[in-house]
């Protein structure tokens, strides 16, 4: 909602080597190294840009699986054109979201029930 585009990529795919790590060693909840950019572009040209260098050779928990393009572009589910389907969770049963952030997120229930896509309500 602020122009930012993030990616939280899956548990090891970019490497940790040398980074410091505030849960070092509290593996039971794994934390992970995403990238944030001002567009969708430079979240690709970084993943690209990292597994590009096999990171794998120098961290061996970093996964070893090279950039595939024909998944990034879903070429098995039809290129990514047909219907999606989304999960919002609204609140953890404890706390519920600000004021401001609730209508985020029903704005972008709306948009996308609009653009024909599944939106689930998670509990």
């Amino acid at each position: 909602m602020n122009g930012i585009y993030g990616l939280r990529p899956s548990y090891n795919r970019v490497p940790y080597y040398g980074a410091v790590n505030s849960l070092e060693g509290q593996d039971s909840f794994p934390s992970v190294l995403g990238p944030l950019s001002p567009s969708l572009s430079g979240i690709k040209l970084f993943m690209q840009s990292v597994i590009a260098c096999q990171p794998w050779f120098r961290d061996p928990l970093a996964v070893h699986k090279p950039w595939n393009q024909e998944e990034y572009e879903l070429k098995e589910h039809g290129g990514g054109k047909g219907k999606l389907c989304f999960g919002i969770l609204w609140d953890d049963g404890l706390l519920l979201p600000h004021p401001p952030v609730r209508r985020a997120l029903e704005m972008t229930k709306k948009a996308l029930e609009e653009a024909g896509h599944e939106v689930v309500d998670w509990k």
